[in-house]
């Protein structure tokens, strides 16, 4: 055999080789990271289970009948003595003009009348 060849010979066994080795490591990282993701996917798993659980405990909270019996006895309805009686006069005095049409217009959606009058 010549020189040449076994040089060749030589030389694509060494990169046979490289190639085998950077096959092996490209595995393992694979590997790795495929052991991280699953990782991950648990976390994620263990996090939307509570998330649901959290999103179970705010409906029951905010169901009427539960608000009712968490507030139950320290809300009512304000006294004769705490409630205010606005008359219309009143009114006129503190918005300047206003009139009952103009209430009624806001109400049927017609919202320029009373808006330009609070400018």
């Amino acid at each position: 055999m010549s020189k040449t060849a076994i040089t060749l010979v030589v030389l694509m066994t060494i990169f046979g080789g490289a190639c085998a080795i950077g096959i092996v490591w490209l595995r393992m990282d694979i590997s790795d990271v495929a052991a991280k993701c699953g990782v991950l996917e648990d976390e994620r798993e263990v996090l939307s289970r509570e998330v649901q659980e959290l999103r179970g405990q705010r409906s029951w909270a905010l169901r009427p009948s539960t608000l009712a019996s968490m507030v139950e006895g320290r809300l009512a309805m304000p006294g004769p003595r705490q409630t205010y009686h606005v008359s219309e006069t009143d009114m006129v005095k503190r918005l300047g003009g206003y009139r009952r049409t103009d209430v009624v217009a806001v109400n049927n959606g017609d919202r320029g009348k009373f808006s330009d009058r609070m400018r």
